[in-house]
Parts: structure tokens; C-alpha cells; sequence
């Protein structure tokens, strides 16, 4: 043995290490290949684990990540997606990521590496086994890649330190690896040979030139225990058998197992002290591995199930036990099927195991047995873990229970498919049925219909009765519908009271009509509410489309099924109507219209005319009404009763109304300069322009002119008043407030009250042309005329006769004491200039 001497000043202050006997034996052997097979095992459990999978795109952000991607990134991985590696890892890390992808990303590679990385939000360095491959899309164009990582850390650690021993071990005299030293203790003296200076990291050369001596070498917490168990292991207390850690000179640390034997002489007083030095740090690793590879199987969250290789139960951690409520005596030497629900056949157990065999892996959902017998969900993994020669070794089941997430994955899919208040499919659900069997109707040649029902009148109950019972006749509608149906149908509730059916398999139009006649007639039946004896009605309008002759796909379908229901609620509601390509014409007729009335402005094509209106005891012209005229470059004069609804609905009839009204009170100041009275026109008032009247609008424009608000007569329908809304209320009284007349159009014809017309402070009442236009002696005319005549007097309210076309009615008109009529007797409507030219020259109207 070469040897050197190491002087050892002081004996109780620098001591060697303990001593313990050699563990050579063979019992040993026979333990640590146990261990080594168990440390196989539970190296594969944690490897399943610590696995993870996750995808990215070509910018190199998350796509996709499984959900062990939380224990390296410490976030819930929904927190992960959309984000690259410089968000998780230090620069030199996400740069080296960066290059590996690139590999894959720009070149099609398959990387296979070690990647090193230092998460950037606890400074931790992990070693990971990656395989990453490209995704490509049908054309064969990288779109991204996927990977998979294994966490080696721990695994490449300690094969770090074996890899060191073994180097040692090769350099070393001694096959053994193990450090001899003898201490001479009368003349103080330690003696190593060369493998104790590999122990402790150094050469012989440099030992002088770093270290005191060995003492100086030791851990600072574990040199004063050192000595100590020396001290006793010299006073014949105890062998010398321990552990201390060295600090090499490079920093790391080393566990160092001291075992020592104290050799007396003659008179029995310590000589020398004999001993051998090993390093067993890799072997305290291992140990350290395999606590935490039993505690991760210990505590997992996860409960595990291990199986031999004819499946037969052999150990299951303490989450099997919480989520199976069967202990490891209940099940051990038994079969899985013992956990079996019945709720799956043998065809399910065949392809599980076939594809387990065929890739040594499966995982899916699962319903398995409690110990209770209640049936839970599980997510199940099975793996099966071979022998070196192929053989099966075991089989690792790990499973979860999903049964609450099921449970609320099937309320969200309720929610987010069925009507909360009917139960009936809702739009979302029922355009994916209406896909379905439009691909069936292409496969099987046999026509499917839609019915788009709006129930009529439905708005009167929710208003008169309120949403609750609102909401009871909807359900009560919906139950009527669905018993119409066959089982094949579907009935769906699109929002408020509109429901749609599809009928699938329809041999011809018979049987659609049969089924909508069956909903008009039960939805057409009485509603009673909350035990009311009062019985209320109601009815249906349904437009009916048939695929493919009415619509090729769900948007077309669903629009003419849509001009269809208005055209039924048109023809007078309670009914139903086929969809015709009539509908479509007029509908892009419409459309057509509305985009060259939103131009007709800016092109100069609107136009404002006058009708004259007399006064009949004299036959003045006195007041004249606005008629707005629509002068189309292709198609020439448009009847008002054409556009003015479009622009009502389009919102246009608020510009168009201020205009018009522009144009008047231009014309009237005029008209005033000129013939040095004022001529009052009327200004009819569509009931949109009030929702969002500007009240002070009008008034402003008068003053500024400085015309007199009686200048202007502002005609409003009947139906308006019965809205009888704040908006209305205040817009009439502004009218009053500031001196502008108010008249009521078409009156008789609506459903005015005298109350009505009182709290309004109307001012004129307009006797709608259909009283005039049969106004002879030999009729009752007379009599509806002169009642309404004799009515407005009883107000204070003066009384306009329409659409006079004969010196009779004139005639007839003066003696029931009307007080101002207008119509074609007197004159058609004028453009500005002609009606000017008309009270030139015909200031007053001798008609009579």
C-alpha cells in the first residue's frame, strides 16, 4: 500500500471518522438487488407521473398542454396556453428551446435530447428526456409540433454520481473503491492511501495547499459529532461507525462512511486505530429517491393499481382505498373485475385490451363499482411494464374520479342546449339537429320541412298579466306543440314566443299540413293561469319551408321560413303559410327600395307638396297639408304608402321627417313675405319619430325664423295616443307649450276616446275619407259625419272633412257645420311653385 504520512497535532481536537461493520454480506447483496428491482418499479411509477405532453405553434406559444404541465410551471395550465418558453424559463434556457424547435419547426427534424432548463419563477434547474415531431397540415406544411417530456432529474443525478464512483473506482488501486488509513496514535500520525484522496476530492500534490489537515475537509455542523464518536470509539465505548459529509474543493458534497477499528497494545492502552472510508453518496441518494418515489405513490391524488402479469391485484396505494372504498386485504390476489358496473359490455373490455396489447397502453372514461355499489366515472390509465426480455413484468392502473366534472359537464350542456323555462331544445342545439337532418334528407331523398311558429297576441298577456304568467303560457304552449309531434320531430323554442319544428321524412305535404292544423287548433284552445277562472286566448302563426325546394341549406331555410310566418300574420294571423318565391321578390324588392331611399336625400329625389285646405264658409285657402313625394330616377313617382313604412322601419324617417319640416317653414316664411298672411301648414308625424323626438327641435327652428308656432299643425294618428307613453306626452305638450296645433288624422277609423282627446288638447280633428267618400243624402254617412261634427264642437275641436270629390259632399259637408275640407275637388297635390301659383291666383275658391 503507497502511503503518506499526515501529522495529526492534536488528539482529542482532530479526530478520523467513526467506525461500523462491514455490510458486505452476502444478506446485503441479496437486499440491495430488492431494492434495485423495487427502484425499477417505482422509477417507471413516477415516470408516469412526471410525463407531460403539450404542443405548439410556429411561433413557438402553447397550443396545448396536459395537465402535469402544472407541477413544472406551477399554474394551471389554461394559464399556459397562448404563452412561449421566455415566459417560463431564463434567456439562456428559452434560447436553447427555441433552437431545438427550430430543428422541427424549419427543417421537419425529429429532436430527441436532454434539455436543461431553470424555471424562471423558483430558480429550480430540471433535466427532461424530450421528443418533439412536427405537425403538418394536408398539404404537408409544418404548422407546429408536439412533444413529449419525462422529468429526469433525479434519475440523471444519480446516474451523475455512479458514473463518478465508477471513474474513481477505475483509477483507484482498489477494486473496492474504499479509503484505508491507519491512525498512529502514540506518535499522532495519519496515514492515507492514494483512494483517500480521491475520497476527498483532491490530489496528494495539492492536499497541503487547500486543507490543514483531514479535519478541515468536514462539514462544520458534523466535525464536532465526528470527533466525539472517535473519542468514545478510543475510550472502548463503542466501534466507530458513522457518517460526516466532506466539502471537496469544489463545492459539492460528499457523504463519507467511516468504519474504524482501535488495535491496543500489551497493557491494553489504544495504539493504532485502522479504518476504511467510502463514499456512499449516490447510495443515500438512491434511498432519498426512493422516500420520494413512495411518498409521491403514498399521497398521490391519483389512486393506483398494481397488477402481476395475470392481472391479478397485487398493490394499491391510499387513494385507491378514499375513491373505491376497498382496502389492499379486500382486493389483494383478486381480479379488477371486482370493481366491474355492468354498464359496459364485453365488446368494451375487448377493445381495451386488445389496444393495451397491441401499444402497452390505454386510458379513456370508465364507470366503475364503489365498495358501497354506487356507480362513479373514472378516468383510467393502464400501462404494462415489461421485463428486459419483452416478458410482462406488471400492469400500473392509475384513475381519477370525474364524476362530479361529468356531472357539471352535463349541466353545461343542458344549459347550453335546452331552454331553461320549456326544457325544449334552444337555438343552439336545434341547428345542429336541423345539420343532421339535412345530411339525412341528402342521403335518403326524402324531403324535411320546417314550421316557424310566433304565437299571436302574446305580448298582450305578458303586459296585462305580467312575465309569470308570461312564462307559464310559454310552457303550457310548448307541451301543447310537442304533443302534435311524432318521435322523430323536434321541437325547439328559438327565444320569446317563437318555437320552430322540424319534421323530418315527409312523403308529401299532406302530412305538414295535418301537423300544422293540429298546433293551430291547441294552441288556439283557452289558457287558464294560477287557477284563474278567467280563460285567455290566444293563436299561432306558422310559415312552413320544405328543404331542398325552399332553401339548399340552414340560413336560407330559416329566412324564407321567417317571410313566410309574417305573410301568415299578415293574412290575419291564426294561420298558416308556405313559403313561395313571391315572398323572396318582394322581400329583395324591399331591400332594394330601402337602399336607394337611404340616397333618395343626398340625390335630390324627396319632394314636398300641398294640398290645399278650405275654409268652407268662405272657400279661403287658408291651411294646406305637407305630402312627401318620392321621385325615383328609374322608376318614377313611388307611392308614399310604399316607402314611408321602409323609412319608418329603417330609422331614416327621423332625418326625412326634419327635412320635411325644414322645407315647410321655409315655404311658409315665404308665403308670408309675399302675401302677407300666414297659411298653416300640417306636418304629419309618423309614431317613430317620437321614441326619440328632439322636443325642442321644432320650437328652436320657428324662433329663429321667427314664425309663430300655430303655423305649423302637426297630424298624429289615433293608435298613438292609445300608447299613451311619457315620450308621447311630453312631445304634445311641447307642441301646446309653444303654440303649435295638433290634429288626429284618419279619425273614426281608430279606437279614440273622449278622454283621449280632451287630455291631449287636440286641436283639429281630420274625418278620415272613407266617411266622405260615400257622403250622399240617401246613406247614414251623413249621420257618422255629423256625429263626429257635432262631437268636436262640444270640445272646442275643429273639424277637417278628407278626400272631398263632389260639389255634393262639399254641400253636404257645409251643412252639418264642418269647418275645412280638402281633396281632389279643390286640388291635387302641388309642388311648391304650382301651389304658390295657385293662391295667386285663386285666393279664394269660388266652388260653391
Amino acid at each position: 500500500m503507497s502511503s503518506e504520512n499526515i501529522t495529526k497535532p492534536t488528539l482529542l481536537k482532530k479526530t478520523a471518522a467513526t467506525s461500523a461493520e462491514s455490510h458486505t454480506n452476502s444478506a446485503t447483496s441479496n437486499t440491495e438487488i430488492s431494492m434495485k428491482n423495487t427502484m425499477v418499479e417505482l422509477k417507471t411509477l413516477t415516470n408516469q407521473v412526471v410525463s407531460y405532453t403539450y404542443m405548439k405553434d410556429r411561433m413557438g406559444r402553447y397550443t396545448y398542454v396536459n395537465e402535469s404541465a402544472q407541477d413544472l410551471f406551477g399554474i394551471p395550465p389554461e394559464h399556459i396556453i397562448g404563452q412561449s418558453d421566455h415566459h417560463f424559463f431564463d434567456l439562456k434556457t428559452s434560447d436553447q428551446l427555441k433552437h431545438n424547435d427550430n430543428l422541427v419547426l424549419e427543417f421537419g427534424e425529429t429532436v430527441k435530447q436532454e434539455e436543461r432548463v431553470i424555471i424562471k419563477s423558483t430558480g429550480a434547474m430540471r433535466i427532461y428526456q424530450s421528443i418533439k415531431k412536427p405537425i403538418r397540415d394536408d398539404q404537408g406544411q409544418i404548422t407546429g409540433l408536439y412533444g413529449i417530456s419525462t422529468d429526469i432529474t433525479q434519475f440523471r443525478q444519480t446516474e451523475d454520481t455512479l458514473n463518478q464512483i465508477i471513474k474513481h473506482l477505475s483509477l483507484a488501486r482498489h477494486a473496492s473503491g474504499v479509503g484505508i488509513w491507519i491512525w498512529d496514535i502514540v506518535q499522532d500520525k495519519l496515514v492515507w492511501d492514494d483512494q483517500m484522496f480521491v475520497l476527498y476530492g483532491i490530489s496528494k500534490d495539492n492536499f497541503r495547499g487547500v486543507y490543514k489537515d483531514w479535519s478541515s475537509a468536514v462539514y462544520t455542523d458534523d466535525l464536532q459529532r465526528a470527533e466525539k464518536e472517535i473519542q468514545m470509539a478510543l475510550c472502548g465505548e463503542k466501534k466507530l461507525d458513522t457518517v460526516f459529509r466532506v466539502c471537496w474543493p469544489d463545492g459539492t458534497i460528499h457523504n463519507i462512511h467511516v468504519i474504524a477499528t482501535v488495535i491496543p497494545d500489551a497493557s491494553g492502552k489504544p495504539l493504532h486505530m485502522v479504518g476504511t472510508n467510502s463514499d456512499i453518496t449516490s447510495h443515500m441518494q438512491s434511498d432519498d429517491f426512493m422516500s420520494l418515489t413512495s411518498a409521491i405513490y403514498q399521497s398521490s391524488g391519483e389512486a393506483i393499481m398494481v397488477t402481476d402479469e395475470n392481472n391479478i391485484i397485487r398493490h394499491v396505494n391510499p387513494a385507491f382505498t378514499h375513491m373505491t372504498g376497498y382496502e389492499l386485504s379486500d382486493v389483494m390476489g383478486k381480479s379488477p373485475r371486482i370493481l366491474n358496473s355492468g354498464r359496459h359490455d364485453k365488446n368494451f373490455y375487448q377493445e381495451m385490451w386488445q389496444t393495451i396489447m397491441r401499444t402497452d397502453h390505454w386510458q379513456g372514461e370508465i364507470w366503475e363499482r364503489h365498495k358501497d355499489d354506487i356507480i362513479y366515472a373514472r378516468w383510467l390509465s393502464i400501462s404494462v411494464i415489461r421485463h428486459p426480455n419483452g416478458d410482462i413484468y406488471c400492469y400500473v392502473a392509475q384513475f381519477s374520479d370525474i364524476t362530479e366534472k361529468k356531472q357539471y359537464d352535463e349541466l353545461i350542456l343542458t344549459q347550453a342546449n335546452y331552454d331553461q323555462l320549456t326544457g325544449l331544445p334552444n337555438r343552439n342545439l336545434f341547428k345542429d339537429r336541423l345539420a343532421q337532418e339535412i345530411k339525412k334528407s341528402h342521403r335518403n331523398k326524402l324531403p324535411l320541412a320546417l314550421c316557424l311558429l310566433d304565437l299571436d297576441h302574446f305580448k298582450e298577456i305578458n303586459d296585462t298579466l305580467g312575465h309569470a304568467a308570461g312564462d307559464e303560457l310559454l310552457k303550457k304552449a310548448a307541451n301543447r306543440i310537442k304533443s302534435c309531434m311524432r318521435e322523430i320531430d323536434t321541437v325547439a323554442r328559438l327565444g320569446g314566443d317563437e318555437f320552430i319544428v322540424i319534421l323530418p321524412e315527409i312523403n308529401n305535404k299532406l302530412c305538414i299540413e295535418i301537423v300544422a292544423q293540429h298546433i293551430i287548433q291547441e294552441l288556439g284552445k283557452p289558457f287558464q293561469f294560477n287557477q284563474n277562472e278567467t280563460l285567455y286566448h290566444i293563436s299561432t302563426s306558422i310559415g312552413i319551408v320544405v328543404f331542398p325546394e325552399d332553401g339548399a341549406d340552414m340560413e336560407s331555410l330559416m329566412k324564407h321560413a321567417d317571410q313566410a310566418m309574417y305573410v301568415a300574420k299578415q293574412q290575419g294571423r291564426g294561420r298558416y303559410c308556405y313559403f313561395t318565391a313571391a315572398m323572396q321578390q318582394k322581400v329583395n324588392e324591399k331591400m332594394t327600395l330601402m337602399r336607394d331611399l337611404r340616397e333618395a336625400l343626398t340625390r335630390n329625389e324627396l319632394h314636398v307638396y300641398y294640398q290645399p285646405i278650405l275654409k268652407l264658409t268662405d272657400h279661403r285657402i287658408v291651411k294646406a297639408e305637407a305630402l312627401l313625394r318620392w321621385k325615383h330616377p328609374q322608376r318614377g313617382m313611388i307611392n308614399p304608402a310604399s316607402f314611408i313604412p321602409l323609412a319608418e322601419e329603417s330609422g331614416l324617417i327621423h332625418e326625412i321627417g326634419d327635412w320635411v319640416f325644414d322645407q315647410v317653414i321655409v315655404h311658409i316664411q315665404k308665403w308670408h313675405e309675399q302675401f302677407g298672411h300666414i297659411i298653416q301648414v300640417s306636418v304629419n308625424k309618423s309614431p317613430a319619430q317620437f321614441k326619440h323626438a328632439n322636443k325642442q327641435l321644432w320650437s328652436e327652428k320657428l324662433t329663429r325664423l321667427k314664425l309663430p308656432g300655430n303655423c305649423i299643425n302637426v297630424e298624429i294618428t289615433e293608435g298613438l295616443l292609445l300608447k299613451d307613453t311619457a315620450e308621447i306626452k311630453d312631445c304634445l305638450l311641447e307642441f301646446h307649450n309653444n303654440g303649435i296645433d295638433v290634429s288626429i288624422d284618419d279619425f273614426g277609423t281608430g279606437f279614440s276616446s273622449l278622454s283621449y282627446l280632451k287630455a291631449f288638447d287636440i286641436d283639429y280633428l281630420k274625418i278620415d275619407r272613407s266617411f266622405i267618400s260615400n257622403l250622399t243624402k240617401n246613406t247614414t254617412d251623413p249621420a257618422l259625419v255629423e256625429a263626429i261634427i257635432l262631437m268636436a264642437q262640444k270640445l272646442n275641436i275643429k273639424t277637417i272633412a278628407e278626400g272631398v270629390e263632389t260639389r255634393e259632399q262639399q254641400d253636404l259637408l257645409i251643412e252639418l257645420g264642418c269647418d275645412y275640407a280638402q281633396g281632389h275637388f279643390y286640388s291635387l297635390p302641388l309642388p311648391e311653385n304650382e301651389f304658390e301659383k295657385l293662391i295667386n291666383c285663386i285666393p279664394s275658391m269660388k266652388v260653391g
